[in-house]
């Protein structure tokens, strides 16, 4: 049996946690999440912008807690 997340209302597409979904499919949500979030932190690092890096660091970081947590 797989576990459900319920609905917290409207959302980003890509906030996996307001998303009504399976285990699986959180666990995709939250690679998809960090992959994005790691290109885009380096993206603000190779042009300088290192309070934009550090916040999208920090939102990899809890991308990364989400896979975890879903395993």
């Amino acid at each position: 049996m797989t576990a459900t997340t319920p609905t917290t209302g409207t959302a980003h597409a890509l906030n996996f946690e307001a998303v009504n979904t399976t285990t699986n499919e959180a666990q995709a949500f939250a690679l998809l999440q960090a992959t994005s979030d790691a290109t885009m932190a380096k993206l603000y690092l190779s042009r300088g912008n290192i309070p934009a890096a550090r916040r999208k660091a920090v939102q990899l970081l809890k991308a990364l807690q989400v896979m975890e947590v879903a395993a």
